[in-house]
Order: structure tokens, then C-alpha cells, then sequence
């Protein structure tokens, strides 16, 4: 069976508490119908060298794990002004990663504001796993969980819930641990309600069309 190898560099620690958990299921259930294998997701962590942009130390660090690499997710938070943020983030890495000669499908995997934004789309799943009642109004803008893009700020409505619902014997652990339990159980149909999640979707199909690993 021909397994797809994924690594992922995101911007911060608690980012890798969320995203390769959840990248690994919905890669799995994308490649399930094509009888694919899919390995744990890999983390690719980036320190910037003297001299060197983010950019280049990205493409360094991909050139040491290339060899067992089918494809390479790149995370950054996006915001209000996606054509602003992809010639800040995602156009000059791309740029890097051709004339680097990589020649590994790269996709970009861009929560809007902060990756906690796609951890606060299944509701029913935070109240089972922080234990608890809380309603909207308890929390940070919790109005807006329907529509989990126009929160301004979801790591601190996240907190809030946390915080509203934490158990007695989840009492002393900390937010990535519910960020990985979220992951691991939350609806990925609900995810596909994201615009910003629905995108990823799109572009990983597409890298996969062009490995020849799937097909229409």
C-alpha cells in the first residue's frame, strides 16, 4: 500500500497540539476511498539561521527530510485581507521553495486569526470534552461560534470555555491538552462549514492529484 508522508511547520508551539492530530484524520478520510496509507502527520520545526528570512530556514529544513516527504503543509494565521497576508507569507515561500528545486507539493493551511478558530467549530465536542453547560453568553464573543471566522479573538473565547467547564480531574491540565482532545474528536463535517478549512481541503486534493495518488 503507498503511503502518504506528511510534514507540517506551523507558527507556534500550540499549533502542533491542534493541527497535525487533525490534518492526519482528515487526510485519512480523504485517502481512505483510494486505498492509501496514511503515516502520523510529522512535525517540521524551524529555527531561523543568522542572515536567513523564515522562508529560506523553511526550505532548509524541508531539504534535510525530503526524502521520506510526499508533501509539506505550511501553516500562518490568516485575517480580514487574504491577498494581503499571501504576498506576506505564501508567495515568497513558494518563490523559495522553486528556486530551492523541491519538487514536493507545498500547501498552506491558514486558519483565519489563529488556529483555535477551527478548534471552536463543533460545539457539542467542547462541551464534552471541557465538561461543560456554558451558553454563549458566558463567553468571549460566544455569539459568534456559528460563524467561527469572524471571531477577533478565538484563543481567548477558547479559554473562556475552558475555563467555564473545566472537571475536577481535568483540573490540572493544560490548554494543549484540550486542544489534542479536540482534535482528536471533534466533526469534521462540521469543520467543512470553514471556509478557511474548505480551502485546505481543495489544495491538498489538488497536490494529491498532481503526485497521481488520486484521481477525480
Amino acid at each position: 500500500m503507498i503511503e502518504v508522508n506528511a510534514f507540517l511547520t506551523a507558527e507556534g508551539n500550540s499549533d502542533y497540539d491542534f493541527l497535525p492530530v487533525l490534518l492526519e484524520r482528515a487526510l485519512n478520510r480523504m485517502c481512505l476511498p483510494y486505498d492509501l496509507g496514511v503515516a502520523q502527520v510529522q512535525v517540521l520545526r524551524v529555527s531561523v539561521r543568522d542572515q536567513e528570512s523564515r522562508h529560506e530556514a523553511v526550505c532548509r529544513a524541508a531539504r534535510s527530510a525530503v526524502a521520506g516527504m510526499t508533501l509539506l503543509f505550511y501553516h500562518y494565521d490568516g485575517s480580514a485581507a487574504p491577498d494581503r497576508d499571501e504576498r506576506k507569507y505564501w508567495a515568497p515561500l513558494r518563490q523559495a521553495w522553486n528556486e530551492h528545486r523541491l519538487r514536493r507539493p507545498l500547501v498552506r493551511v491558514v486558519p483565519i486569526r489563529e488556529m483555535e478558530s477551527w478548534a471552536l467549530s463543533d460545539r457539542d465536542v467542547l462541551r464534552e470534552v471541557t465538561g461543560s453547560a456554558w451558553g454563549a453568553r458566558d463567553v468571549f464573543e460566544g455569539d459568534r461560534l456559528p460563524r467561527v471566522e469572524c471571531l477577533s479573538d478565538p484563543k481567548r473565547t477558547l479559554k473562556d470555555i475552558v475555563a467555564s467547564g473545566r472537571r475536577r480531574r481535568r483540573a490540572g491540565r493544560e490548554a494543549g491538552d484540550y486542544l489534542t482532545l479536540i482534535a482528536e474528536s471533534m466533526s469534521l463535517d462540521y469543520l467543512e462549514s470553514v471556509p478557511s478549512y474548505r480551502l485546505w481541503l481543495a489544495e491538498t486534493r489538488e497536490a494529491l492529484k498532481e503526485l497521481r495518488l488520486i484521481r477525480d
